[in-house]
């Protein structure tokens, strides 16, 4: 099988650095693929480990092929060059990789970290057990607040959408 001919888009979305980005696009215009290159391109050049990147989708479906393409082109660059210890390192690291859906993203994000919501459901009497610390009482911003804590902010960038 020859090489992949990628749009601008594609190849712009695959090399981008430095930031995340978000793919949409219509149903088999090769968004998995973009992504999964994208991936593969960071683990090489970039030598970052597959359990420190966030994959999030939208189906269980697609989260599952995601990790399936993952490993396939993991298994390609091995046999291109079988002593490469880092890729090999990447087959373990695929199992506690974040490649999920948005729903079981946020919900790992509360499970790991409901110590810190406060009281979310509306006590009867309002001024008793009112809290100061807003930061904590909305699931929807301890979310946010875990995503930004992270080394890179989360961000839409338009450009790359194709």
């Amino acid at each position: 099988m020859g090489e992949v001919k990628w749009t601008d888009e594609q190849s712009l979305a695959i090399k981008e650095k430095g930031q995340n980005i978000l793919v949409a696009a219509a149903a088999g215009s090769g968004k998995t693929a973009v992504l999964v290159e994208r991936i593969i391109n960071k683990i090489i050049n970039e030598k970052i480990d597959i359990d420190k990147i966030l994959v999030v989708t939208f189906t269980k479906a697609a989260a599952a092929e995601m990790r399936a393409r993952i490993l396939d082109a993991i298994y390609k660059k091995i046999e291109q060059n079988p002593e490469n210890k880092h890729m090999q390192r990447q087959i373990t690291l695929l199992s506690k990789a974040s490649i999920c859906t948005i729903d079981s993203f946020c919900l790992d994000v509360v499970k790991n970290n409901f110590f810190e919501i406060r009281n979310i459901s509306k006590p009867k009497n309002r001024r008793k057990h009112r809290t100061t610390n807003t930061k904590t009482r909305n699931p929807r911003k301890l979310v946010r607040r875990k995503i930004r804590s992270g080394r890179q902010r989360i961000h839409k960038i338009s450009k790359h959408v194709y």
